[in-house]
């Protein structure tokens, strides 16, 4: 199996804070490909619970947008499958690399600050969105440098370009809709 190493943190480096995660260690491909299945799976049960909220084209367009996070699951498990099938068994994760990749896919990208309340309106609801959407990008950018494989860098960049997609979906709506209403 062949690993990767996380970017921009020299091997000597010495964590300067107390629980500061040192992102030196190596993950494989199919440890990457893990975490961004529960992130697009995340993804697709926030913009799920977003259109139960909304009506209409609003409604119409975060289902859809749900459905794109489930067929990036779906084709991440498909990648995964692919790697665990044409490698040995997996050597088990460091702590370290555990704690980083559910960093990276838990509270970075779906904070609290965009937990959908139940009187939230549909421009919040873009606005936090949006927020996820660039989270989402900045994610799959960070661990694309980690990939050893150009193939598998090549998908992550087609669902880089993807999310990419949504921000400007969801930027467009939230356009649309301020000028519809005048709304700020």
């Amino acid at each position: 199996m062949q690993y990767g190493v996380l970017p921009h943190t020299p091997p000597e480096r010495e964590p300067e804070t107390k629980g500061e995660i040192d992102v030196t260690f190596a993950l494989s491909a199919a440890d990457v490909f893990e975490a961004a299945i529960l992130l697009e799976e995340r993804g697709a049960r926030f913009y799920a619970d977003a259109a139960s909220r909304c009506t209409g084209e609003a409604k119409k367009l975060l289902l859809g947008l749900s459905s794109m996070e489930k067929n990036h699951a779906e084709r991440f498990r498909s990648i995964l499958e692919g790697l665990r099938a044409s490698s040995s068994a997996p050597e088990p994760l460091p702590e370290e690399a555990v704690q980083y990749l559910e960093a990276l896919t838990s509270d970075r990208i779906f904070t609290e600050a965009i937990s959908i309340g139940a009187q939230e309106s549909y421009p919040e609801i873009l606005e936090k969105a949006i927020v996820v959407e660039k989270n989402s990008v900045f994610f799959y950018t960070a661990v694309k440098d980690i990939l050893s494989s150009k193939m598998e860098a090549k998908d992550v960049d087609r669902l880089i370009a993807e999310e990419i997609g949504h921000f400007h979906s969801l930027t467009d709506a939230l356009r649309t809709w301020r000028e519809r209403t005048g709304g700020a």
